[in-house]
């Protein structure tokens, strides 16, 4: 649940900043901060010329977030 409450929030923000005809896509993750180690890892088909991502990353002792935004161009 908040990691889709997240995922709206960061994605409002930075849609009131992106040109009208980008397509954004916003994922997030959150989980516990048990001292081990873990891998967070995407893959997608961009066109480098016009699409991009962005990362954040959050860190206290009781939990992680990793949040990932992809903003791909829409004709």
């Amino acid at each position: 649940q908040l990691s889709l409450i997240l995922a709206d929030l960061v994605r409002g923000k930075i849609k009131d900043t992106c040109p009208p005809r980008y397509k954004l896509v916003c994922q997030v993750v959150i989980g516990q901060n048990s001292n081990q180690s873990l891998a967070v890892a995407s893959r997608g088909l961009l066109d480098s010329s016009r699409d991009d991502f962005a990362a954040a990353t959050f860190q206290n002792n009781s939990l992680f977030t990793v949040a990932v935004v992809y903003g791909s161009y829409y004709e």
